[in-house]
């Protein structure tokens, strides 16, 4: 019997309408072909927040960010940090520079890798290599330098040309899991425009002529049909055209903020943790307990109400004291209630913030999923519960409003789209696969994890 083998294609930052279209205007003639006509083609869910990193988690462990207290690209822990100070290892992290290194460590054991159940598993430019060997970390060597070059000289396809002939390479080595990431689709929407005919197209076209030649080369050796080919994206993005920087806004109100990369602010009260620009976790520090909506409006409000009226801002999260969560916008709020601890219902109160009307439940994980996937936040009941149930997740849980982002002076280069919110720019994804059946319907991200192993197993 032939080994069954996964290839997995990460198009970061992929949206699935603009693939479509490009599909559709016969640009991705490979796509079109072996993915879209001869396989499968659905759009899912990612996670929230809706970044780099946190995002993989969903494929590579079939748990959310929030399982794993990785609450972002950037995260704070007000625990550890009030009890053990800030150069305790555990207080904060910001994986996008060199403390990305701890992210594997940072991992739930009790969720292992795929990498770790196929220990022969290749890996290409993908920042969670737990489980990889060494030699098998493919585009480990050059890669400072391939990213330095598209980062600062916006270089970014020589990085996807690079990766796809490693992956050609590494065909074999026959082994049964492969994951690589594409990253300039991400790379040239942040820089342009998510939908820029010059650049982002292009990183989409690199994509479709690496699958065209993995797949002419797997037909040639016989290997097409044990092979499972996955293209999947980890978020999407929207244009930006404001910024309205957090840590400058908390200021403003007289706070002493400590964000990166200004982690040595003497005496800070508040934390702001950015990540995709469009999503933020805010830590008030004048306690150690996780604040409430109550506690915020008793101790903050004047800040909070002001943040919340800014066009910046879509809305806000918070724990209730009750139980629960928040949802809070400039015309009110709305309040998704947890039953038997793993069940949902969602109650607009003053204001209707989802805009899906009152869910009255109560539902499920797979229930929570069918009633919003179609709504302009989709998932949005249980990606505001995975989250906000780690102590990670901040006080205060921000997403931005389209158009916006939260960070700006330390951006550089300056970003022109963003991801990180719970709207459905940002957290609809595509999902695609080369075999019939296998992903056809609308899933979460987290559901590919037990395709891959249902396949290779």
């Amino acid at each position: 019997m032939a080994k069954k083998k996964v290839i997995f294609y990460l198009i970061d930052g992929a949206r699935p309408d603009i693939l479509s279209k490009l599909a559709n205007e016969g640009k991705l003639p490979n796509i079109k072909q072996h993915l879209i006509e001869e396989g499968s083609y659905t759009k899912g869910t990612t996670c929230f927040p809706s970044t780099t990193g946190p995002a993989y988690l969903p494929y590579l462990t079939g748990t959310f960010p929030g399982d794993h207290h990785i609450t972002g690209i950037r995260w704070f822990d007000k625990q550890a940090y009030k009890k053990k100070g800030r150069w305790d290892r555990n207080s904060m992290r910001s994986y996008c520079g060199y403390e990305a290194k701890y992210f594997n460590d940072d991992m739930d054991p009790a969720f292992p890798s795929l990498f770790e159940d196929y220990d022969d598993g290749i890996n290409l430019y993908n920042m969670i290599t737990k489980g990889v060997k060494e030699e098998n970390d493919v585009t480990k060597e050059g890669k400072t330098g391939l990213y330095f070059r598209a980062h600062f000289y916006h270089k970014h396809h020589e990085v996807d040309i690079a990766g796809h002939q490693r992956l050609m390479e590494s065909l074999d080595r026959d082994s049964r899991f492969t994951f690589a990431v594409f990253p300039s689709i991400d790379w040239d929407a942040h820089t342009y425009h998510y939908d820029d005919p010059e650049t982002t197209h292009k990183a989409y076209k690199i994509v479709d002529d690496s699958l065209g030649e993995l797949t002419a080369e797997l037909k040639r050796k016989g290997e097409y049909e044990d092979t499972l080919i996955i293209m999947a994206s980890d978020h999407g993005l929207s244009s930006t055209h404001s910024h309205l920087d957090l840590g400058n806004f908390f200021s403003d109100h007289k706070y002493r903020v400590l964000e990166y990369p200004k982690i040595l602010k003497m005496r800070p009260n508040l934390s702001v943790f950015i990540s995709g620009n469009s999503f933020a976790s805010i830590s008030f520090l004048e306690q150690i307990e996780d604040h409430t909506y109550e506690s915020l409006m008793d101790r903050h409000r004047e800040a909070v109400m002001d943040l919340v009226s800014r066009e910046a801002i879509d809305f806000v999260v918070t724990r209730a004291a009750a139980g629960g969560y928040y949802i809070v916008n400039q015309e009110g709020k709305s309040y998704i209630k947890v039953h038997n601890g793993d069940q949902l219902s969602y109650h607009p109160e003053t204001t209707d913030v989802l805009r899906t009307g009152e869910i009255a439940g109560p539902m499920d994980i797979q229930a929570s999923f069918e009633a919003t996937f179609d709504t302009e936040y989709p998932d949005a009941l249980w990606q505001v519960h995975q989250l906000m149930q780690s102590h990670r997740a901040g006080d205060l849980v921000i997403s931005a409003s389209t158009g916006y982002d939260l960070r700006d002076f330390w951006e550089i280069p300056e970003h022109k789209g963003s991801h990180g919110s719970l709207h459905w720019e940002h957290m609809h994804v595509p999902l695609l696969t080369n075999q019939k059946d296998h992903i056809s319907t609308p899933q979460r991200t987290t559901a590919v994890h037990g395709v891959i192993k249902n396949w290779i197993d």
